[in-house]
């Protein structure tokens, strides 16, 4: 899930002891010094190992990637449902959003060392918070504005991206670094599977999901608290380096041909990495891969749950393997699990899918940090490291845009899910096979530089492996064409275990009438308490009339202002116009979209309130209609009608 993040940071967990060892040329200053320990004080406790700007940096990554997945893992859902936006649509704005996650922290790193990394941080969350609250107050038809909410969010990830990573390389010693990463990267997987845990109990229904940008919001605000109070600067501004001197540090890795050809083969892995956060969500909820109770951050958090788990013994034991190979033999394993998340009907299938390429997701991207660890010079390690993440960039940015397309045409017009799963399988088999060509060519290359050379003549890297992989994509996209259509849904149709037609064994009912009456004075308001006991609540309305009270012999009324407001039991505020008459109805109707029983969204607690302001004055009548006098009250009549669907006997 989370190895989008680990292409510069956590992964360096991963990576050979020369990843660790390698500093960037910046960090060589004796600035890290400062903040360990005096020499020879002995460190005591598994807190005081680390010096405490590593927890700080750990605590603002937790919240960070807390706030981004909460927000991400409910974010094509959202943009389909309540913002009602097309499939190629969505699949172009995820690209958007994460090009700047991806690309920007090229140019973040540049800024933080010219700046200050404190002053960067808080300039990211600036971005970041802006994102989130201008998107949570967005709705259908917004999506100019939206869009430049995104580009906040992408700006603010993309400049809060590499700062913390950074940040624990300046602050940690080399033999500290593997526990020091590996630490970060579990912060980053409980931030990415825990905050989803929570906020899929808290906001389940898709139209709730505007609160997910306000917490996210609020958790970026946390950061800013901590960032004021605890975080400093690890190493000090370099105000005399320019932006472009700092940029050109990454060039040399750029300029290796085995290596960008390296990169531009591993996006095809990323690629297919994209639709985990797309349109996995939307597939689910629209061929109702998981019962109605199952939300989408739920799902959200199979994947760094199965890292959490899995990844320490699974990272202990591939040590001893080649990492290229290792690598091959991850795409295998995401392949398969893509296979089974998309080809079956099967709830079980489904989530065995998904667990499956998350450890094949944990085998592939640590074999590639620890393979570029090795054909890395060793003077250019950190250089090196600090470039890995562009192939991830490519594959994450172009995945969703392509993606959009096909699912756009081949599942929700064509309905053929399985086509749109092994599409993204090819994409694997092509990388899988490019990687066996590239192994052959690197072979051939240092036989050629060291006729002592040893090439590996395993599987890995034979001819004939990479023919039958090729010969396999036209294959397993046929298998997809012959597995026809699935029936599909609205996501608005959600159901618990299928479509769910309350006609066949319910009844819409309508609920008792309530009224109530009251006795407003000017510029006040009456506050009153409305409980419907009743499940399956699909419409409620609130209706206030009034009439001003009879004006005295000799006056007559001026006009009378009036309003109403209801928040329902969600929290949702509904509010009309004030409303200037002497006697005048206003009324509040709210429609609920129960998709399965037992629906509680309409059930509870209603806090109305009436709302009288100014209300006129009474005038004298005739050549002496300048005598006036207070308009001492006025009655109001509240009426609630509700309909709810009722089990047949």
């Amino acid at each position: 899930m989370d190895n989008e993040d680990k292409d510069r940071e956590e992964y360096e967990v991963t990576a050979l002891e020369e990843v660790v060892e390698a500093e960037p040329v910046e960090a060589e200053p004796v600035e890290a010094e400062v903040l360990e320990p005096p020499e020879g004080e002995e460190k005591k406790g598994f807190f005081s190992q680390f010096p405490k700007l590593y927890w700080v940096a750990d605590a603002l990554e937790l919240f960070e990637r807390g706030a981004y997945y909460g927000m991400l893992a409910v974010m094509s859902v959202h943009m389909a449902h309540n913002l009602g936006i097309d499939a190629v649509t969505i699949g172009l704005l995820f690209s958007m959003l994460l090009f700047f996650s991806y690309f920007w922290p090229l140019f973040a790193s540049a800024l933080a060392e010219k700046f200050g990394y404190r002053q960067v941080i808080m300039v990211s969350f600036v971005l970041l918070i802006s994102g989130y609250f201008m998107t949570s107050t967005l709705r259908a038809g917004s999506l100019g504005l939206f869009i430049v909410a995104l580009l906040l969010m992408g700006f603010g990830a993309g400049t809060f991206k590499p700062l913390i990573s950074a940040t624990i390389a300046h602050v940690t010693k080399d033999a500290q670094r593997n526990l020091a990463y590996s630490l970060y990267y579990w912060f980053i997987n409980f931030g990415a599977f825990i905050f989803p845990l929570i906020l899929g109990f808290a906001f389940p229904a898709e139209d709730s999901y505007y609160y997910i940008f306000i917490v996210s919001g609020i958790l970026i605000c946390v950061n800013v608290g901590i960032t004021l109070v605890w975080y400093s600067n690890p190493i000090e501004p370099q105000r005399d380096l320019s932006v472009p001197q700092a940029f050109r540090k990454i060039m040399p890795a750029l300029q290796d041909k085995k290596f960008r050809t390296l990169l531009i083969i591993y996006s095809g892995f990323w690629f297919m990495y994209a639709v985990n956060h797309s349109f996995l969500p939307i597939y689910m909820l629209q061929f109702r891969r998981m019962p109605g109770w199952f939300t989408v951050q739920w799902l959200a958090i199979i994947n760094p749950g199965t890292i959490i788990v899995v990844g320490p013994s699974l990272g202990k034991f591939l040590e001893k393997y080649k990492s290229l190979n290792v690598m091959m033999v991850g795409i295998i394993i995401y392949c398969i699990g893509v296979l089974l998340t998309f080809g079956s009907n099967s709830v079980e299938l489904f989530i065995t899918g998904i667990i499956v390429y998350s450890i094949g997701e944990f085998i592939v991207h640590p074999g590639f940090i620890a393979y570029t660890s090795k054909i890395a010079p060793k003077d250019k390690v950190a250089i090196y490291m600090g470039a890995i993440f562009v192939a991830t960039g490519v594959g994450i940015v172009v995945g969703p845009a392509i993606m959009g397309v096909w699912y756009s045409n081949f599942v929700e017009s064509a309905h053929m899910p399985k086509l749109f799963g092994t599409l993204i399988v090819a994409v694997g088999v092509l990388t899988f096979a490019s990687f066996i060509l590239y192994n052959r060519w690197i072979n051939k290359l240092a036989k050629e530089e060291d006729p002592s050379f040893k090439e590996d003549t395993s599987m890995w890297s034979k001819m004939v492996t990479a023919v039958i992989a090729f010969m396999f994509i036209p294959i397993v996209i046929g298998v997809g064409y012959a597995g026809g259509t699935d029936t599909f849904y609205e996501i608005e149709e959600e159901e618990d275990g299928g479509p769910f037609d309350w006609a066949d064994s319910y009844d819409l009912m309508d609920g008792e009438p309530l009224a109530l009456d009251g006795d407003a004075s000017e510029n006040s308001q009456d506050e009153v308490t409305i409980i419907i006991e009743e499940e399956n609540v699909k419409s409620i309305s609130f209706t206030l009339t009034w009439n001003d009270e009879p004006a005295d012999t000799g006056y007559e009324n001026d006009p009378d202002e009036f309003s109403l407001s209801v928040e329902t039991p969600n929290g949702t505020l509904f509010e009309s116009e004030p409303d200037t008459s002497s006697s005048g109805t206003i009324t509040i109707p709210i429609s609920f979209n129960p998709d399965k029983p037992v629906f509680e969204e309409g059930t509870g607690t209603y806090v109305v309130t009436v709302i009288c302001g100014e209300c006129g004055d009474q005038h004298s009548i005739g050549p002496i209609g300048f005598f006036t006098q207070p308009d001492t009250g006025n009655t109001w009549d509240l009426s609630v009608e509700y309909e709810f669907y009722q089990k047949k006997e």
